[in-house]
Parts: C-alpha cells; sequence; structure tokens
C-alpha cells in the first residue's frame, strides 16, 4: 500500500481523480502529453546555447569562435572560468582566467556541457514544493558521476560524450511536471509523506505518465540533444542488468543517480530512497575505494559549485 500524508490508499485514489476533474480530461496523462505538444511558452533554451549547439557540432569551429560567441554573455564567461577551475573540471590544476584558457582546459564538449550547467537552471521557474538548488546539486552530481563512471569503465566514444549531458537532465521531467500543471503537482508532491514507492511510481499511478517518460518527451521535443540523451533520461529509473556489459549510457546515469541518492546528493522531491542494487559495484567494476572517491570528489564539488549555479 502507499502510504499518504493524509491517510490511505482510498485518499490518495481521490486526490488522483481530483486531478482529472480540475484538469478537464478522462486522462491526466492526456492533457499532459496535449500541453507539451501545444503550450507556447514552454521553457526554451537561451540563444547562447542554441548557437554554441550549432558551432561546437561543426566540426569546421575553431576555438576563436566559441570564444568569441561565449564572451558576448560576460556573466556566462565569468561563470565558465569559475566552474572551469572548480573540484569538479580544474581540481589540481593551475587556475585558468582567462576563457580561452578554460575552454583549452576542458575542451569544447565539455564547455557546451558546463554551458547547458550554468543556462538551465534559469531556464525554469522556482518550484514551490521542492527546493530549486537542492535540486539543481543533485543534477549536477549525477552528471559528473555519470562521466567519471562512464571513464572508469572504459565506455565507449559516444557514451562518454553524452554521459555528462544525460545525468544533468535525467531529471528534467520533474521540473516539466511542475511547469504545465504546477498546482497539481505541488498537491502530488506535498501528499507523498512517507511514500513507500518512489516518486515514478506515483507519478505513474496518479497522472498515468512518469518524470522519465514525460521529461525524455519534453526534451525530444524542444531541445537539440542526441537521441542518446533522450534515451537515457527515459530509462534512468529502469532496471540495471546483472551483465558487465549491460549495453548504453543509461546505465552509468542509472546508477550515478543511485549512488547520488544514497549518499546525501538527493534531489529533494521525494524522501523515497531506493537501496544501491547489489551487482551496481559489479556492473561498473568499482571497488569500495572507487565509490568513496568518487563520492568524497563529487560531495564536495557540487558544495562548491553552488554558488556558481546560481550565479
Amino acid at each position: 500500500m502507499i502510504l499518504v500524508k493524509s491517510g490511505n490508499l482510498a485518499q490518495w485514489d481521490t486526490l488522483c481523480q481530483g486531478f482529472q476533474k480540475q484538469l478537464g480530461c478522462n486522462s491526466v496523462k492526456e492533457k499532459l502529453l496535449k500541453l507539451l505538444e501545444t503550450k507556447g511558452d514552454l521553457p526554451p533554451l537561451s540563444d547562447i546555447l542554441i548557437n554554441l549547439e550549432g558551432r561546437i557540432n561543426n566540426p569546421n569551429t575553431d576555438i576563436e569562435e566559441i570564444s568569441e560567441l561565449i564572451q558576448t554573455d560576460p556573466v556566462l564567461s565569468g561563470r565558465l572560468i569559475k566552474l572551469s577551475n572548480s573540484v569538479l573540471f580544474g581540481g589540481g590544476r593551475d587556475k585558468v582566467d582567462d576563457l580561452n584558457s578554460a575552454i583549452m582546459r576542458l575542451g569544447l564538449k565539455m564547455v557546451l556541457d558546463l554551458a547547458y550547467t550554468l543556462e538551465l537552471p534559469s531556464a525554469f521557474k522556482k518550484p514551490k514544493s521542492f527546493n530549486h538548488m537542492d535540486f539543481w546539486k543533485h543534477s549536477l552530481g549525477v552528471a559528473y558521476l555519470s562521466r567519471t563512471l562512464a571513464l572508469h569503465a572504459g565506455g565507449s566514444k559516444e557514451e562518454l560524450e553524452a554521459s555528462y549531458l544525460s545525468g544533468l537532465m535525467h531529471d528534467v521531467g520533474i521540473l516539466v511536471f511542475d511547469y504545465l500543471i504546477p498546482n497539481e503537482y505541488e498537491a502530488f508532491i506535498r501528499n507523498i509523506g512517507d511514500a513507500e514507492k518512489g516518486l515514478e511510481e506515483l507519478e505513474l499511478e496518479t497522472f498515468g505518465i512518469s518524470h522519465p517518460e514525460l521529461g525524455a518527451r519534453f526534451v525530444e521535443k524542444w531541445w537539440p540533444v542526441s537521441k542518446q540523451v533522450v534515451s537515457s533520461i527515459r530509462k534512468h529509473h529502469g532496471p540495471l542488468s546483472d551483465s558487465i556489459t549491460s549495453p548504453g549510457i543509461s546505465r552509468f546515469i542509472n546508477c550515478a543517480n543511485q549512488i547520488a541518492n544514497n549518499h546525501e546528493i538527493r534531489n529533494g522531491v521525494s524522501p523515497y530512497i531506493c537501496p544501491m542494487g547489489a551487482n551496481l559495484m559489479k556492473v561498473l567494476k568499482l571497488s569500495e575505494e572507487d565509490l568513496l572517491g568518487f563520492v568524497e570528489n563529487t560531495r564536495a564539488g557540487v558544495e562548491e559549485a553552488e554558488s556558481i549555479l546560481m550565479g
């Protein structure tokens, strides 16, 4: 049985029916997908992100062009330099104090990933039902862990390139829920209480769709990211194969999310934490020492990056 603050399963069913009535349709999922397709004020990516996507994915683009584009936004430029010097991306190396040096250190793909890191938190309004900063610190933590795990496990070039952005965007469906039906989603979050199921299961029971699926559909339609990123968002709560050759970057995002949640790097939305699967260490070829080192670096880096994330 699902336990909620206000009592029992019957009350939960009443809450679900209330959402359907408020949204004026037979299915909350139907309404959400309709809003997703037609809502004209969905959070767009900033112009600078769109331009960076185009230029960095163009093999003829050079560092000078990228630097000149980023410098058209002095705030982004300054924050990117700071982030490139952080524990997560520059720890142990000489400090850089200009944009060209930061780009040389990071590489063009990571520059784009960090631009997403800095721009996305301002794309959505701050939610009423959960902490905006906790959400993005968790997202950054999962992004960093995803890339770290992919590197450690010897992931393919494609997996390495998509791992960070996939981790950063894995929970974007939560923000889409809050954006499309803010009052209903706030009521849902406030009624979760000590639920004995994961957030995605409760969403599916209440709305007919979960945040991994809603987030994947949103990103696929509105943002110019790869199919690998979309797929990993959709599958980041999927079962983890016992095979150490489990295919796709989804396994890195899934594992990074589990590790973050079990080590106090949580998104602040649901109190329920799924215990780390017994096969996680085997899948990733991780020792306890490896895991503790990755977690310590992530925790320190996320805390250091907090002031940079919000400008």
